[in-house]
């Protein structure tokens, strides 16, 4: 067995709702996602049993981190009794909006099904990933795509904006359920018109895709956490077309015209303790080496 090298980038949404609970607690969403440069890397090597070490202090290595999840339910799943000894390397913040555990979960997914030759097709590994995260299907995918359901389906973009992002994640940190449990609360909820981006992005209608992309997140998370806030005006006065929190936060996604125009706006947000990053809006692949 070859050891493997996985990249895990993460997942950023242009537009996010949330549009109903299932009986059994699971929210309902439909997003627009395409995934970013900032990449996790896990390394998969022969190992007697599973083992996951991570150079991150305070990422688990049990049985809670997506990627041990993940290995067990190939392990389950296609009768596997072999092991893997895996080494994950983080960029990606925690509780940042961006899917980075989520990516961890896919990356382990792709490249176990590789290094134990299992032969699995995309579909499957999409469908073995949604018991495990809602976010996972998507980040086996890594193209831009609209995500429904809880996150089991993905359809693929075949039309997506050629701008240039800047992602800024301050010191907070914003836990998912909390920000589910607050949305739940609410009377009277935004939600963004995801046909409307849809057919802006169908269209090449830039205008209006930086009138309708949004985040019904936002709604909840912008009053207790005003410095998220805060950023996305920022990015709008540095000359962001528009700018999106990813996730349930705390990440702002800034778009702009060009590269020079993402970086210049950067340099306002380096304060020492902002995770920053500029890419490109493009497709990206989980990649394999």
């Amino acid at each position: 067995m070859k050891e493997q090298i996985i990249k895990a980038p993460a997942k950023i949404n242009l537009a996010l709702d949330v549009t109903g609970r299932r009986e059994d607690g699971y929210h309902l969403m439909r997003m627009i996602n395409f995934s970013a440069d900032l990449e996790d890397t896990l390394i998969i090597k022969p190992g007697a049993g599973l083992s996951l070490t991570c150079d991150t202090p305070g990422v688990p290595t049990d049985g809670s981190n997506l990627v041990i999840k993940a290995a067990r339910c190939l392990q389950n799943a296609c009768g596997v009794d072999r092991g893997a000894s895996l080494q994950l390397q983080k960029k990606i913040p925690m509780q940042a909006g961006l899917a980075g555990g989520s990516a961890d979960g896919a990356a382990a997914l792709v490249g176990l099904n590789r290094f134990w030759k299992l032969g699995l097709s995309e579909a499957e590994l999409l469908r073995l990933g949604a018991q495990i995260g809602a976010d996972i299907p998507y980040c086996c995918v890594n193209r831009p795509a609209l995500v429904e359901g809880i996150g089991e389906k993905v359809t693929p973009l075949q039309k997506f904006p050629s701008l240039y992002i800047l992602g800024v994640k301050p010191s907070a940190d914003i836990s998912t359920p909390w920000a589910f449990s607050q949305l739940d609360r609410c009377s009277d909820r935004i939600h963004p018109d995801i046909g409307a981006v849809l057919k802006a992005l169908e269209d090449g209608n830039d205008q209006a895709l930086a009138a309708q992309a949004g985040n019904a997140f936002e709604q909840v998370v912008f009053p207790l956490y005003p410095g998220v806030k805060s950023i996305r005006d920022q990015m709008l006065k540095s000359g962001a077309r528009f700018a999106v929190m990813s996730g349930s936060g705390s990440t702002m996604i800034g778009y702009f015209d060009s590269v020079a125009a993402a970086e210049a706006a950067r340099d306002r947000f380096d304060n020492g303790s902002n995770v920053m990053f500029v890419t490109k809006c493009e497709p990206k692949i989980i990649e394999e080496k």
